[in-house]
C-alpha cells in the first residue's frame, strides 16, 4: 500500500520531467536548425570541383558521397609547419577563386590564418597522410586562367611527396529518393560542382549541386 501511494505521489514529477526533457530536446534541435540556416544563408559561397563515389545507402535513402579537389593536397608545397601536422589534426585551408569560378587551395595551416583579399578559409581535419608522387592533376595556387597547372614544375616534382587527405564535413549530401543512382550514372560523363557556404570560423555546409557548370539541380531545402 505504501509503495503504491509513493508511486502515485511521484507521478506528477515524472510527468513534468518528461515535459521538461521534451522541451529541452526541441530547443536543442531548433538551435541546430537555426545555426545551419544561418550558415547557409550568411556564409561565403564557394564552388568546389568534386567527384562522387558510392552514392546510395539503402538504410538512409539516397545520398551522394563526395570527394573534392581540395580533399587531397600536397603538404610539401602548401602546408605551413607541415611537420607539426599529423593524422587527426585540425587544419585550415585557404581557398581562392579562379577564372573558371571554382575555388582551389593555396595554403594549409594548423591555426586560423590571416588572409588578404577575397580568400576564404575552410576548416578541415587530416584523415591520413601518405607519401606518393605528385601528378599533373594536382592543382597548385598559381592556376592560369581555367587550366590547372601541376602543383610542382616537372623539373622539381618529388618522388615521395607528403600528401594529406582532408575531410571538411561536407563529404555527403542527401538528394531526393532515386536521384543518387542517377548521379552515379552521370559521374563519368558530366562534371559535378558543389555550392558550399563557409562561415567566418571555417565551418562549411553544402547548399546545392551543379551539373556541367549550369544552374543548380539540387538545393538545400532549408533555404
Amino acid at each position: 500500500m505504501t509503495d503504491w501511494l509513493e508511486s502515485i505521489s511521484r507521478a506528477p514529477y515524472r510527468f513534468w520531467g518528461l515535459i521538461l526533457a521534451g522541451v529541452l530536446m526541441t530547443a536543442l534541435l531548433g538551435q541546430i536548425v537555426i545555426e545551419r540556416i544561418t550558415l547557409l544563408s550568411s556564409g561565403t559561397e564557394v564552388r568546389l570541383a568534386t567527384a562522387p563515389v558510392d552514392p546510395r545507402d539503402i538504410f538512409r535513402g539516397d545520398y551522394v558521397i563526395l570527394t573534392y579537389d581540395i580533399s587531397r593536397l600536397p603538404m610539401d608545397s602548401l602546408a605551413e609547419d607541415a611537420d607539426d601536422l599529423t593524422a587527426g589534426s585540425p587544419v585550415y585551408v585557404t581557398l581562392t577563386e579562379h577564372a573558371d569560378g571554382l575555388w582551389r587551395a593555396n595554403g594549409i595551416f594548423p591555426d586560423y590564418p590571416d588572409t588578404e583579399g577575397t580568400a576564404v578559409t575552410i576548416k578541415g581535419r587530416i584523415a591520413w597522410l601518405d607519401r606518393s608522387p605528385t601528378t599533373p592533376t594536382t592543382v597548385a595556387p598559381d592556376v592560369d586562367g581555367i587550366t590547372p597547372t601541376p602543383a610542382v614544375p616537372e623539373s622539381e616534382r618529388c618522388v615521395r611527396c607528403l600528401q594529406a587527405t582532408i575531410e571538411y564535413g561536407i563529404e555527403s549530401y542527401f538528394v531526393p529518393e532515386g536521384e543518387g543512382r542517377v548521379l552515379e550514372d552521370m559521374r563519368d560523363e558530366r562534371s559535378i560542382t558543389v555550392i558550399a557556404a563557409v562561415a567566418e570560423n571555417g565551418t562549411a555546409a553544402i547548399k546545392g549541386l551543379i551539373l556541367d557548370g549550369g544552374d543548380p539541380v539540387y538545393l538545400e531545402p532549408l533555404l
